[in-house]
């Protein structure tokens, strides 16, 4: 009778961590990643897509990005130099009509990154995404 009372709580344990476990093992491949298609293109005009968005963008960058993946990637940060130009201040319109906040949204896309209050200075920048991975682009 006593063997009984040992066993059930490490059976429930058991049955209790399979699905932590499994958890863990299948995030890792519903990881995204993220690809420069083009060349990143900055401008310092007014758009359309400010006035529709009813942003004031100081500047915007023009880039063609492949996600790949099961989930949409943020932006952390845009780095260069010893500038640093927070996800925040970074809004991304996908193909020039959906407003996706700082995120990449799955697929190819066609994307704006209408910046508030920063410029970029030199001809190469680093995106920072919350996979941890670093774009680096070519301004």
């Amino acid at each position: 009778m006593k063997k009984i009372y040992f066993i059930i709580p490490i059976i429930l344990l058991i049955i209790g961590l399979i699905p932590l476990i499994m958890h863990v093992h299948l995030s890792a491949y519903n990881s995204s990643e993220v690809c420069v298609v083009s060349n990143a293109k900055v401008g310092y005009s007014y758009i359309p897509l400010e006035y529709e968005f009813h942003i004031n963008a100081s500047e915007y960058i023009n880039i063609t990005v492949k996600e790949i993946g099961n989930e949409v990637t943020a932006i952390c940060y845009i780095s260069q130099g010893g500038t640093t130009i927070p996800g925040f201040n970074v809004t991304v319109i996908a193909n020039g009509n959906r407003d996706y906040g700082s995120s990449i949204p799955l697929g190819v896309n066609n994307l704006t990154l209408l910046l508030t209050g920063y410029t970029l200075q030199n001809t190469t920048a680093d995106i920072h995404l919350e996979n941890g991975q670093i774009l680096e682009l070519d301004l």
